[in-house]
Parts: structure tokens; sequence; C-alpha cells
């Protein structure tokens, strides 16, 4: 049987925030506020800004968002339902928050218009989305995008620096992210995610740098997906381009605006075949990860008689995504997806 990690539902709290609520009544009481107001305000204005960030977007829930995590702790996966970005869609509940972020909406937009306007590494303010333009420094932010044996890919990352009451603390998430055959991540509703995340290192974090703290004993990977496979399609001989992601900031995972990646292709035969998943995920430097072994599941979901590798497969079996924890330590988990490149699958 497969090992499932399971994890913890919380509680929805919504959060009102009053600066929230100042700033969308009367816009221009803004700037009678003193100094000293400001500094009260800005833990509360900057929850207001991460809150907000792609909240603009509506989509309708997604179907099935399903996935796993090596720390619950660390991060939960499930239907995104925040109380400002929600949606049911893909998301993630950070270090213990009471809600799930909406992937796609959320982090994801947010990095992206910032670095749309000016670049790789830029500081993520309030007036990137559409706020009063406020001195906060909300997150430093890159993107990029990669491939492998056909297969289309692109990497979120994104570097806390505000501190905000209320509000998931981290020091690092990667989010990465199956795209199709023309490198565009993969829609809402059918969005395949996979990554890692560090909780924030001690002191204040510098305004400039590539550390994302994954080097923390905390480190956590996980992946999540809209439309998960709940009845597993036959496969004759489904291969993937497939990668992985680890440690991104630190020497060996490269540098958020060119991670050094895992990469490989994996093979699926179930139904007509062996009902397993086989291949290996290679990157210079590191260990190998071996995917023999893996058995399918009828419900979508593969594993290894171990339990270090977990995994399931979204949009009718053509996505897939999970995390290894076979090594040593949390520092080198790896997190990876992909999508089919050759082969047969018959619904």
């Amino acid at each position: 049987m497969a090992t499932t990690l399971r994890g913890h539902r919380y509680r929805d709290v919504k959060i009102v925030p009053d600066f929230f609520l100042l700033v969308f009544r009367k816009k221009q009481a803004v700037f009678n506020l003193n100094q000293e107001d400001m500094k009260m305000k800005k833990s509360t204005l900057a929850l207001a800004i991460m809150a907000l960030v792609g909240s603009g977007a509506a989509f309708a829930a997604s179907p099935n968002v399903q996935g796993g995590s090596s720390n619950p702790a660390g991060v939960v996966v499930g239907s995104s339902n925040h109380s400002l970005f929600g949606g049911g869609n893909s998301g993630v509940a950070l270090d213990g928050a009471g809600s799930y972020i909406d992937l796609a909406g959320g982090p994801i937009k947010g990095s992206n218009t910032a670095i749309a306007a000016r670049g790789d590494g830029t500081i993520m303010r309030p007036a990137d989305i559409g706020m009063l333009p406020l001195p906060i420094d909300i997150a430093q932010v890159w993107n990029a995008t990669d491939s492998s044996n056909g297969a289309n890919f692109a990497i979120n990352s994104i570097r806390q620096i505000t501190q905000i009451s209320l509000a998931p603390q981290f020091g690092g998430l990667v989010i990465g992210q199956v795209a199709n055959a023309g490198g565009t991540p993969l829609a809402v509703g059918s969005g395949v995610y996979f990554g890692e995340w560090a909780p924030r290192a001690a002191g204040t974090p510098p305004s400039n740098s590539t550390d994302l703290n994954m080097g923390s004993a905390s480190r956590t990977v996980w992946y999540v997906g809209d439309n998960a496979v709940s009845s597993m399609p036959t496969a004759v001989n489904a291969t993937y381009g497939v990668i992985g992601i680890n440690g991104v900031g630190t020497a060996a995972g490269g540098t958020p605006d060119n991670p050094n990646l895992y990469k490989g292709t994996l093979t699926a035969s179930y139904g007509s075949g062996s009902n397993s998943i086989s291949g290996t995920l290679t990157r210079a430097g590191s260990s190998d990860i071996d995917f023999a072994g893996t058995s399918i599941f009828n419900n979508g979901t593969f594993a290894n008689a171990g339990s270090t590798i977990e995994g399931r497969f979204y949009n009718g079996a053509e996505a897939l995504a999970g995390i290894y924890t076979g090594g040593a330590t949390p520092q080198q988990d790896v997190a990876f997806g992909g999508s089919k490149v050759s082969g047969t699958i018959t619904p």
C-alpha cells in the first residue's frame, strides 16, 4: 500500500484588517496618517498586501485538488480557501497558517507582475499590486524556465523580507509548475505545482540576497495539483520529462534565476503492464534518484516500498508530481514534476 502523508485542515479565520478597510473605504484618509500611525499600521498593511496579491483573479474551484508534503508543520497542501484570495484551486498553508493561499493567484501572479515591471531579483512592493506606493519591501522575487526531455516548466522563487504578523512566515518558497508544449504553465483547473519551503532565518533579512534559507533542517518539499487522477487509466510506456527541485539558493541548487535542477525521464505502465513507474533523476554532484520498485495504484498515486518516493498523476495521467525523501537529511529531499512526452494513455 502507498503511504500518503495527510495534512491537517485548519479552520479558516476571516481577517479583515482595519487599515485594509481604511484604504478601500476612504483612500484620502491614508494621507492624514502621521509618522507614528504609519509605524503602527505598517504590519497590518503588509498583511493586507500579501493577502491581496493576485486576489483580483476570479477562478472557478478546481476539481479534486490533491498532493502531499514531507513535513506538515512546514507546508500543508489543499484547496485554497484564504479569506481574501482562495477559490478552491491548488493551495498551500505555510508554517501552521489557518488557511490555504492560492498558488496561481497569489505568490505566482504577484511575483510575475513585479518581475515584468523591473526584472528578476526585484523587490515586490505595494505599488506592484495596485496599492499606494508606500515604502514596504514585501519580498524579493525571481522566475525561470527550463525543460527536460521535451517537457517544459516554470519556476518562481520568493524570498520574504517583511515579517508580517498573523500571516505565514518563511525564508523562501520555490514553486515549480508543469507547462505546456509552448512553455506556458498549465491553466488553473489543470495546474500542477511542486517545490520547497524554508522558515525564516534569525535576524533581519537583507534587502538583496539569493539565500532562501534552504539549508534549514526544517526545509519542506511538497506537491499539489488540480484535477488529480482518482482512477488510473491504462498506460503503455507513457514517458514523462521530469525535473526535480532541491536547495535553490544554495551552492548545489543554483541561484533563483538559474536553478540547478534534477532531470530525467520516468516511464509508467499500468493496466497492461507492470503497474509501475521507473527511471532515474540525476544532477551533477548529487546522488541519483532511482524509481526502481515504485508501484502505481488504482487511485492514481504511486509510491515505493520504503515510502521514500510518493506522488500522483494529474489531468488524465498527462502530468505527474511528487516528492523524494530518501536522503539522510531534509536538505536532501527533492520535489519533482513532469508531463508526458510519449507513449499511450487510454482512459
